[in-house]
């Protein structure tokens, strides 16, 4: 009866690891006192409308403060690359008390659509640089396209 329990627990936690974000580090800071650490999540790199779409982390070794005061040290975001205008637009960020995110945010600020989103051009030499030319090595993938689930049509 114990091994019937075991494999029930199994089974109803693999959906839950095959969604979890798959983080790789694109980058983090050269200062050993105050080291910023940017991810992107593998598994979220998709091809939407012109653009590549994916979910970022950053992660910082110190708190960093809202405008009200709120210490958080990790933000997850979704990103939209124009790689051949090299420009992100950045929305959906969602803020974390501890540098692994996760449980209960301490901000959230809603995705907003693409077509409201404002592009910005990287900086040489910026994070975003690193962030867009890392995303961007994926744009000639061909299983990286995000399909539009359409709703049923009620006859």
């Amino acid at each position: 009866m114990k091994s019937v329990f075991a494999c029930l627990a199994l089974a109803l936690s693999l959906p839950v690891m095959a969604d979890a974000p798959e983080w790789k580090l694109i980058s983090e800071t050269e200062d050993p006192d105050k080291i910023t650490s940017w991810y992107v999540d593998m598994k979220s790199i998709v091809r939407e409308d012109d653009y590549l779409r994916a979910f970022l982390r950053t992660s910082w070794s110190q708190p960093q403060f809202g405008p009200d005061q709120t210490a958080y040290q990790s933000s997850t975001y979704l990103n939209y690359f124009d790689c051949d205008r090299r420009m992100i637009a950045y929305t959906a960020n969602t803020y974390f008390s501890a540098e692994e995110p996760g449980g209960a945010p301490v901000h959230k600020e809603p995705e907003r659509p693409l077509e409201k989103l404002k592009f910005q051009r990287v900086v040489p030499g910026s994070a975003g640089e690193t962030r867009l030319e890392f995303v961007c090595k994926y744009r000639s993938k061909n299983f990286m396209t995000k399909v539009l689930q359409e709703a049923p049509v009620r006859g």
